[in-house]
């Protein structure tokens, strides 16, 4: 498997998924997981968006999803902004190398990470139709 989504990523970023002991996950997730993504910065879970990981494997192509994700350590993942105009209101602005985030599940935090490097985000996605 090549990438797990047909968009253009718009970062990447580093993933640890946090383990039961932690709070986290009873169980592993596989890839294709669609977490909701939260600021570090903000502090609360009031503001979550759709911004799903597509964890990749050293070689570059993405994470089988019929296998376990390993749990405890920083995982690299491309990142995909699914609504459209929030990439541009909202994201554009605060999605920065360095910048912390929480994956969560509900209100549950189950994994946190940090961007390492902004990819397609200031690009207009070409349609996909």
């Amino acid at each position: 498997m090549d990438r797990l989504y047909a968009v253009q990523d718009d970062f990447e970023a580093t993933i640890r998924i946090l383990t039961a002991a932690e709070g986290g996950r009873r169980s592993a997730p596989f890839n294709g997981i669609r977490w909701d993504f939260g600021y570090a910065s903000d502090g609360s879970t009031d503001q979550l968006y759709m911004i799903w990981p597509d964890f990749r494997l050293p070689s570059g192509e993405s994470f089988p999803t019929d296998v376990p994700l390993p749990v405890g350590t920083d995982l690299p993942a491309r990142m995909t902004v699914v609504a459209d105009d929030m990439r541009e209101h909202c994201h554009r602005a605060r999605i920065r190398p360095g910048v912390e985030f929480y994956c969560h599940e509900g209100q549950r935090r189950v994994a946190v990470g940090r961007v390492t490097r902004i990819t397609g985000l200031h690009r207009e996605r070409a349609d996909q139709a």
